[in-house]
């Protein structure tokens, strides 16, 4: 079993090494709030499954997609860990997928993802309705009535994805969308939870969050702008330095490990 952090090793990296050395196993990958398993014969993915998404798939091309959906999820996080080691999947595809192919996939997406988060910081920002249209006219199909009686400035961004059914790079472009067009203003996230004493004892208490109710001008306190920026919910972009030696212990560990 070998195991670390995405800090050292990061994942794209991780990948290219497992399909560069052919390795045959199961990579466990954890983070914030997901976690996830692929299964890998010789370099290449064979099974995924999350803890979100766990059926069997016989298709190549949604395999690569369930490959990187999962992937992506554990790159937002700030933080994650993996562990490889011997183990053979409950299902397997006929077709497997490129790692490798998949990295560059997952690249673009990061990439894509950083600008997003110029302007929603998080998924845990709440959407509200703009008191004012910032546009003349806005067209309204079917997709963004669906996202528009979905606002009522409770929800968060991933409430949004979990409520639509929707992608998350789709649904944040479709935000983005009215971001710009002055109909929606992206609030920060709520705050952290409070922990309080009762019966001498400490307990977590959960953020308030009331229940739902019909949101629109009037109904609460007044918010900012669409172009407010919310410093205080922008993400730590400081980097932070890996020791070379830790990243190479890994590099080692992975060029020396017998195939399964």
């Amino acid at each position: 079993m070998l195991q670390g952090t995405l800090e050292t090793l990061a994942l794209p990296e991780l990948l290219g090494l497992l399909a560069q050395s052919r390795k045959t196993g199961a990579l466990w990958l954890d983070a914030a709030n997901s976690s996830a398993v692929l299964y890998i014969v010789e370099g290449r993915c064979c099974a995924a499954e999350s803890s979100e998404a766990g059926d069997p798939l016989t298709d190549g091309a949604a395999l690569l997609a369930r490959v990187i959906d999962v992937c992506f999820a554990v790159e937002r996080a700030d933080d994650g860990s993996f562990r490889f080691g011997p183990e053979e999947p409950s299902w397997s595809c006929a077709d497997t997928v490129d790692l490798e192919g998949a990295t560059d996939e997952l690249g673009r997406l990061v990439d894509e993802w950083r600008e997003i988060q110029a302007v929603i910081p998080s998924l845990d920002c709440r959407i509200r309705l703009a008191d004012e249209l910032g546009v003349e006219e806005l067209t309204v199909d079917r997709e963004r009535w669906q996202l528009i009686v979905s606002l009522d400035g409770r929800r968060s961004v991933r409430d949004l994805v979990r409520k639509t059914n929707r992608p998350v790079l789709e649904l944040c472009h479709a935000i983005l969308e009215m971001v710009d067009a002055g109909a929606v203003n992206v609030g920060p996230p709520p705050a952290a939870p409070l922990t309080a004493r009762a019966n001498g004892r400490k307990r977590a208490l959960d953020a308030a969050v009331e229940p739902e109710a019909p949101y629109g001008p009037g109904v609460e306190s007044p918010h900012p702008g669409p172009q407010t920026a919310y410093a205080s919910a922008a993400p730590d972009d400081a980097e932070r330095e890996v020791d070379p030696a830790e990243k190479g212990r890994y590099l080692s560990a992975f060029s020396g490990l017998r195939e399964v």
